[in-house]
């Protein structure tokens, strides 16, 4: 089970088709692998920024689903940086 449901993230992904269920899903489990990895505990009730943060990177995943890209991501790690970092629970 994720902190984001599948509907959730097709909404904020802004598609309807189902075709991508299964892909959607596994960015979902790798973002909440990646949020627990840095020392975030997602834990009912998950707190928004953590919610906002995995949907962040689920939908930069989607929409880069490429190794490297031309331009670095740094907007994405510092706005995902920035809302999980009052929920680490280690320091990294």
């Amino acid at each position: 089970m994720t902190a984001v449901t599948l509907a959730e993230a097709k909404a904020h992904l802004r598609i309807s088709f189902t075709t991508d269920d299964d892909y959607v899903t596994s960015l979902l489990e790798a973002a909440d692998g990646f949020v627990s990895e840095i020392g975030v505990a997602i834990a009912a009730p998950v707190p928004a920024p953590v919610k906002h943060a995995i949907l962040l990177l689920a939908a930069h995943w989607y929409n880069a689903r490429e190794a490297a890209g031309e331009t670095p991501s740094t907007p994405i790690a510092f706005g995902v940086n920035a809302l999980l970092q009052p929920y680490r629970t280690q320091s990294i």
